[in-house]
């Protein structure tokens, strides 16, 4: 690992990681070309043995995968084996683990819902791929959710105190027959950083209630999530139904967040106030160019 990778796991300057490895208590090595580097199970003995304070001092059998997931996250810019890892401890029911090693990532991403939330996309997603082909059982694909579920919460509360209000509203739920609302969990957060207050529906949503929302509170946005993929007839059915019977009266913007079909793209093209967005980076963009 390098040192700036170190440092930022540790959350300590470059300077310290070299005062470390130079005092012993870090083991490092030099390359051909002079850079300092540390081994990941050098780092891992470090944290096991010396810090008891850091929040990875009590992960175990998992930590250098993580270590090593987390070496892949800042240098490489792959985040498959952090995803791995997760899901991995997840599924062996380390849930003291799983809480310890997304606690160390919320204490280097404190209020970047835009990185963190991702990841817990990315393993949410894996859960149910896995779950799909029978790779795992009911049970652990309904405890897995569960627990992400909890920790995007978690996320949000410890986001919340930061919370500056910029007089507008959003109206955030999951489309019908989505029964994950972690896309909308996050979303909330993302439009909450952004200032919003959000008027929160949760999963499988009927399209009326999206109608009433918006005219009940004269919300600025509505976004509608989907976490899964879903079917042309689908979206059909459900967005002519939504634009047919709100009030054209009263401005705002449609979001669809998340896995839509190809269908909705065109309807998009034709409705300057309907987007698309895949990513919450690209929510976010958008609530930046229209503030």
């Amino acid at each position: 690992m390098t040192t700036n990778t170190v440092a930022r796991i540790l959350g300590v300057h470059v300077s310290t990681i070299k005062r470390l490895c130079v005092s012993g208590r870090l083991g490092g090595y030099r390359t051909q070309g002079g850079h300092l580097r540390i081994d990941t199970e050098q780092l891992a003995t470090y944290l096991s043995q010396e810090n008891e304070s850091h929040p990875l001092h009590c992960v175990d059998e998992e930590l250098i995968g993580y270590l090593n997931g987390l070496r892949a996250h800042f240098e490489q810019n792959d985040d498959d084996l952090l995803t791995e890892v997760l899901l991995a401890c997840l599924i062996a029911g380390h849930e003291d683990s799983f809480h310890a090693m997304v606690g160390h990532l919320f204490t280097i991403y404190p209020e970047d819902v835009l990185v963190l939330g991702p990841i817990l996309l990315r393993l949410l997603r894996t859960v149910e791929t896995r779950h799909g082909k029978l790779e795992i059982s009911v049970a652990d694909e309904h405890r897995a959710t569960q627990i992400i579920r909890d920790t995007i919460i978690r996320y949000h509360f410890a986001a919340k105190a930061g919370f500056r209000p910029n007089g507008k509203e959003a109206i955030v739920g999951c489309a019908r027959a989505d029964s994950h609302d972690i896309s909308a969990l996050l979303v909330r957060s993302v439009f909450m950083l952004r200032g919003y207050r959000v008027r929160y529906l949760g999963a499988n949503v009927p399209n009326q209630e999206f109608t009433r929302e918006q005219k009940r509170w004269n919300a600025d946005y509505v976004c509608i999530c989907r976490t899964m993929p879903s079917e042309p007839g689908e979206d059909q059915q459900l967005l002519r139904s939504l634009l047919a019977s709100l009030d054209r009266k009263r401005t705002f913007r449609l979001v669809l967040g998340g896995i839509w079909s190809a269908w909705c793209e065109p309807l998009a093209a034709r409705n300057e106030n309907v987007n698309i967005v895949q990513t919450l980076k690209g929510l976010d963009d958008l609530l930046i160019a229209s503030a």
